[in-house]
């Protein structure tokens, strides 16, 4: 109890470090605002207006920031179910992805298989898989890149997938865990955090040795 109550002030320390942030910035340019006008001078109509355009545009930036650092929060989720809900919504709103799982047997859920196969089409799919199974292949033949680690001899333990791949400005990483006995853990991390980049330095590694082996 007294570990989940740290993390959640740390997790609420920070949302508050975020919007003092952009509160202290507003409050500067409100400042530099106030110290150019003219003294003796009541503020005009358009002078509080340009007051309040600065408060609700830094207050939406906060609120927009704190609502993306809560979306990139470690979730957890008690069944497959739930973690397939997760993966649709994941899949649907993105671009190039690259999936590192043993067999990723939430494909075989309709939804997302519908969803796979446009983006296989598409060529924006890449799968780094222990072995393939009928679904990967079905995947494989509607253009998308499957590379087998297991006969090479490599079996990652953790299960990611990279987000919007070659966009280094949206591009992030889902990464999944689960311990004996509790739910199953996905976290987020953008493109500036060190598990983003060990996340792309495996799937080059695991691409590379693949090219290895066929020579």
């Amino acid at each position: 109890m007294t570990c989940f109550l740290v993390k959640e002030l740390i997790k609420w320390r920070e949302h508050m470090r975020s919007m003092l942030t952009w509160l202290a910035a507003a409050a500067s340019l409100i400042g530099l605002f106030f110290t150019l006008r003219p003294p003796n001078g009541d503020l005009t109509p358009v002078q509080v207006g340009v007051v309040i355009l600065v408060l609700i545009t830094f207050g939406g930036a906060a609120f927009s920031e704190i609502r993306q650092e809560r979306k990139r929060a470690i979730k957890k989720y008690k069944n497959s179910a739930a973690i397939n809900d997760y993966m649709y919504e994941m899949l649907k709103n993105s671009g190039r992805c690259e999936i590192c799982s043993r067999d990723a047997s939430w494909v075989l859920d309709k939804r997302i298989h519908f969803l796979l196969e446009g983006k296989a089409s598409r060529g924006e799919l890449t799968f780094l898989v222990h072995h393939s199974t009928s679904e990967i292949k079905a995947l494989a033949d509607r253009g998308a890149e499957v590379i087998e680690y297991g006969r090479l001899g490599f079996e990652p333990i953790t299960r990611f997938t990279v987000v919007n791949a070659g966009n280094i400005a949206s591009s992030y990483v889902a990464i999944g865990r689960q311990k004996p006995n509790e739910h199953h853990v996905i976290e987020e991390v953008d493109s500036s955090h060190p598990m983003y980049s060990m996340a792309r330095d495996l799937v080059r590694s695991i691409r590379i040795a693949n090219d290895q082996s066929k020579k």
